[in-house]
């Protein structure tokens, strides 16, 4: 897995087309399969943004110290939450009020910080030191607009990933 910071812009951005494909296709009249491929999608989807934090967290500068733990736990929460609400749920919808609102808050967070855990490390290892959210907000924003912004970040991870093997080689 550890291959996908090598991988091509092109061959990232076809893995995240088929995981949208694969996630936005309905057949009619088959719920529970259309239930199991929306999972797929998102799995797919996010599986790519739990090895861009896992792998690229190998690569921070010893100075920098971000909470690896809590992306996991985050990234996990929020993998399990969208799978049970395609299963659970038919309309894929789900609303809270009062105190039960309270995990729908941060299953919210857990969400934007899978996203934003992955581009602070990238944004950290360029600067060699922490980033601050300034800083890589624009990469967090090229997140949320995928797969069309990989075209820019993958070229990053995979600059990374090169001048890395070469320090390991010498």
């Amino acid at each position: 897995m550890k291959r996908i910071l090598q991988l091509k812009h092109w061959q990232i951005f076809l893995i995240l087309l088929v995981s949208m494909l694969v996630g936005n296709t309905t057949i009619e009249g088959y719920p529970a399969v259309n239930d199991v491929l929306g999972v797929i999608g998102a799995v797919l989807f996010f599986t790519i943004l739990i090895a861009y934090g896992h792998y690229l967290y190998d690569y921070l500068p010893r100075k920098v110290e971000l909470s690896y733990n809590l992306f996991i736990i985050n990234a996990f929460l929020t993998t399990a939450t969208l799978i049970a609400v395609a299963v659970l749920t038919e309309s894929n919808e789900v609303s809270f009020t009062g105190i039960y609102a309270l995990p729908g808050f941060y299953i919210s967070y857990a969400f934007l910080h899978t996203i934003a855990f992955p581009v602070k490390v990238l944004k950290s290892i360029e600067l060699n030191r922490e980033a601050k959210f300034g800083e890589y907000i624009a990469l967090f924003f090229g997140i949320i607009f995928w797969p069309f912004c990989i075209w820019f970040i993958q070229p990053r991870v995979n600059r990374i990933a090169r001048e890395e093997q070469a320090v390991i080689e010498v």
